[in-house]
């Protein structure tokens, strides 16, 4: 097998013994004992780390090769794993043996025929310019590979050189093959070595970057995520004239707390999208970006039908910054806002509208409800604990990653009342706690607390003790959380095995998404306003929350059942029949959910109003027909604030306050005139809900009945 045509990602023969001497140092920086032995004894590995169940593994396997160089690489990438609690097992020492023995015995031959001064010099096709392949980002080197599987196949007799899979895209059964893990063993050193090389240069030159060394340990789940490597920035798969703009613009907004690790990673990939572009396009220096560049860029994404919007709009943030980032280096260029609103987006397969026709009538992502009670039916033959992260998942709506990355302790007792228990879990995407109050009588709140305790069991008598995760599985000593694609997969083999089908009678490609989009959607069934929903799903605004409001036409109709009369009435007791379509609006947004109804003034959207208790005086008020006895209650207490305010008044003019008395006058009448407003909506409510000859206009139970039906 030819060797990949890879550009080099390493240097000269001076690089490669700066290269040398600082492996060696860092080593010696460990301790001198790890650079002046060829073999880690058992009082070397107490000493140095600790321990000594490694020297079991290579106590008599030597670490020095032909080639100087090679051996400093040899013990960093051993040095680096030792350190690491993922890798605190005797097995995954034990599988590298022969990865080891090939580079002592091997490494000079395997050098000299890539004509490389060291490992790192090899070329890898996940370190490689941007030149539109990204086929092979994720592989290793073909080439190495093959030298590597003919010497272990001569040394082992192992007759595992490669394997099959199976997995599923676009609802159907792939199968690939692949080489056998004991060979792609050999591809970790190798992308070790050149990751490792790049860390000597300072920070805003390194083209590789660990994440690690971008952000803390309080973010949140970030270091837990990370369960078999760490995660890194590559600058190498940009041209050498756009790494410094690329690097200095990532770099620019962490350091300012604009982006979360995985967005990080996001955005280096859209990044990377727009260098292949400039590749196709043959600009190789900043001078020739300009607008028609990116006029060219937007033409280029829409015949591509890229998703979403984030893959011009990221590249627009780029050319802002880029000449106050790299002054003298990068031209101005204007660029246009509104550039934006031609980014054709994709359309939807069964509708000849466009997306955004769909997106406000009637789009549907909500999982279909026929397939998701299939599904429950056959639960039981998936493995734990993926059951229960179903249920918890239909039940609650939380985003995939927050599921399974529960915490042991996310349910607890409602300190304040018995009749609750508290479900709280994180929000990684908007970085916030989210608290759901389980009503211990409700039956599906109750399954789901049976559901979690049932799990902590599992997991105490499994591991003996309480764990950080509800979820946990373990690389080395470090405790990690269940990962959703492993789940996902098993649920799609599920929905394949029993030819579950979605409500057009399609193949249900199941995936954990649409289980937000299916519960916003009943909530809004059940009546739920929209605030509520917000809530219960952990979004910002009313406004992102009704994006989860699928079956709008199912809902408009339910609410013309529902209303018969009139449900919203205004302070002066009429009968308003908009605002229960205005408060499931996503684009135009008029009405939000307050104490005893609904505010329909334009501007309040995700603010609260500056009028503390002025509804029952607001003309954009509107009282809910269901809430007869709340305004009871207000009309009461208004009653009792009025006497009081009364008594103050006098007590004012008494005192010759003059100023004080006018001001407790005023308040004295806004309080008459709420009490004459709720006497009028008491009225009418009781009006409209009671019989009128042979018609009833609205009778609460009735519509309640016919909404479940």
């Amino acid at each position: 097998m030819g060797m990949t045509p890879l550009a080099l990602v390493g240097g000269t023969p001076h690089d490669t013994d700066r290269y040398s001497n600082w492996l060696e140092a860092r080593l010696g920086g460990l301790s001198p004992l790890l650079v002046e032995n060829p073999v880690w004894s058992d009082a070397i590995m107490n000493e140095v780390f600790g321990h000594s169940w490694l020297s079991q593994t290579y106590a008599s396997l030597p670490l020095s090769a032909a080639v100087p160089v090679l051996t400093n690489e040899i013990k960093a990438y051993l040095a680096a794993s030792v350190l690491d609690d993922r890798k605190a097992d005797t097995q995954w020492f034990q599988r590298r043996i022969p990865v080891i023995r090939y580079l002592v015995e091997e490494g000079a031959s395997l050098l000299q025929h890539f004509g490389a001064g060291c490992l790192a010099d090899i070329p890898h096709p996940g370190f490689g310019a941007s030149d539109g392949d990204t086929a092979k980002t994720k592989c290793h080197n073909d080439a190495v590979l093959e030298l590597y599987a003919t010497w272990y196949g001569e040394q082992y007799g192992r007759r595992r050189q490669s394997q099959t899979r199976q997995w599923i895209r676009d609802g159907e059964i792939v199968t690939t093959q692949y080489r056998s893990p004991e060979v792609q063993l050999f591809g970790d050193i190798h992308r070790f070595s050149i990751i490792n090389r790049a860390q000597m240069a300072p920070m805003h030159d390194r083209d590789i970057i660990w994440i690690n060394d971008l952000y803390s340990e309080e973010d949140t789940r970030f270091r837990d995520r990370q369960r078999r490597s760490d995660t890194y920035l590559n600058f190498l798969c940009f041209e050498p004239w756009l790494r410094p703009l690329m690097r200095g613009f990532l770099l620019d907004k962490v350091a300012h707390g604009e982006l979360a690790p995985a967005t990080l990673v996001g955005m280096q990939s859209r990044l990377r999208t727009f260098g292949q572009f400039l590749h196709g396009e043959g600009i190789a220096e900043p001078g020739r970006v300009t607008e028609l560049t990116m006029e060219r860029y937007l033409a280029w994404g829409n015949a591509r039908n890229a998703a979403g919007k984030n893959w011009y709009t990221d590249i627009v943030q780029l050319l802002r910054a880029a000449p106050v980032l790299l002054p003298g280096q990068w031209p101005r260029i204007a660029l246009d806002k509104r550039a934006a609103r031609r980014i054709r987006y994709k359309q939807a397969p069964d509708d000849p509208r466009n997306r955004l026709y769909a997106s406000r009538e009637g789009a549907n992502r909500a999982a279909p409800p026929e397939a998701l009670a299939a599904m429950v039916a056959r639960l039981d033959e998936l493995p734990a604990p993926i059951p229960v992260i179903f249920m918890i998942g239909v039940t609650t709506g939380a985003r995939a990653e927050d599921l399974h990355a529960l915490l042991f302790d996310c349910l607890r007792p409602d300190p304040h009342d018995t009749r609750f228990m508290l479900f709280t879990f994180w929000q990684n995407k908007v970085s916030r706690w989210n608290t759901k109050p389980l009503l211990v009588t409700d039956p599906a709140h109750q399954a789901m607390i049976k559901l979690i305790e049932a799990q902590r069991d599992h997991v105490r008598q499994r591991y003996g003790r309480v764990t950080k995760y509800l979820f946990p599985v373990f690389s080395g000593k470090r405790e990690s959380f269940l990962g959703y694609n492993w789940t996902l997969q098993e649920l799609k083999m599920l929905c394949l095995r029993h030819g579950i089908v979605d409500g057009e009678g399609k193949p249900f490609d199941f995936s954990w998404h649409p289980l937000r989009h299916h519960r916003g959607t009943q909530m809004a069934a059940e009546g739920h306003d929209i605030l509520s929903i917000m809530f219960e799903l952990g979004h910002a605004s009313p406004d992102m929350a009704s994006m989860y409001v699928n079956k709008r036409l199912d809902l408009k109709k339910n609410a013309l059942l529902r209303k018969g009369g009139g449900q919203f009435f205004t302070i002066a007791g009429k009968v308003d029949e908009a605002v229960g379509d205005l408060l499931l609006r996503k684009e135009t947004m008029l009405a939000t959910r307050v104490s005893g109804g609904a505010c329909t003034l334009p501007g309040q959207l995700g603010e609260w109003c500056e009028h503390a208790h002025a509804c029952l005086t607001c003309r954009f008020f509107r009282a809910d027909g269901d809430d007869l006895e709340h305004f009871r209650c207000e009309r009461a207490g208004l009653y009792v604030a009025i006497e009081g305010l009364e008594q103050e008044a006098r007590d004012y003019e008494k005192g010759g306050q003059t100023r004080l008395a006018d001001i407790t006058r005023k308040r004295l009448q806004r309080n008459k005139d709420a009490v004459h407003n709720t006497d009028t909506i008491i009225r009418s409510i009781e009006e409209h809900g009671l019989y009128k000859g042979q018609k009833q206009r609205y009778r609460p139970s009735a519509a309640r009945e016919e909404a479940t039906q």
